[in-house]
C-alpha cells in the first residue's frame, strides 16, 4: 500500500472511545474492530484527509519511544486491514 496513497474515515461508521482505545462499528456488515492507541491516533488522524506518510511522520513523532519502523509497518498494515473492513476510504486522484 503505498505511502503516498490518501485515506479519509468512512461516512457513518460508530466509534466508541474507551480510554485510549476505540471501538468501531461498519453499520454494513456489523463487524466490530478494535484500535489500539497508536491505532486510534491514526483514526483520529483520518478524520481529515490523510496520506500514510503524513500519518507516519506524526506518529512517529506522537510515541517517541516506539521504534519508527515499527511504528511505520504497523501503520501500513492497519491501513490496509481498516481499508479491507471498509472503515476507511482510499481516496483517488
Amino acid at each position: 500500500m503505498p505511502m503516498k496513497q490518501r485515506y479519509t474515515r468512512k461516512p457513518g461508521i460508530t466509534e466508541r472511545e474507551i480510554d485510549d482505545v476505540i471501538f468501531l462499528v461498519n453499520p454494513e456488515n456489523e463487524a466490530l474492530y478494535h484500535l489500539n492507541s497508536i491505532g486510534a491516533a491514526l483514526w483520529r488522524l483520518l478524520e481529515d484527509e490523510t496520506s500514510g506518510e503524513e500519518a507516519a511522520n506524526i506518529l512517529c513523532l506522537a510515541f517517541p519511544d516506539a521504534d519508527s519502523t515499527s511504528v511505520k509497518t504497523d501503520m501500513v498494515k492497519l491501513l490496509s486491514e481498516l481499508a479491507d473492513h471498509q472503515l476507511i476510504t482510499r481516496i483517488e486522484d
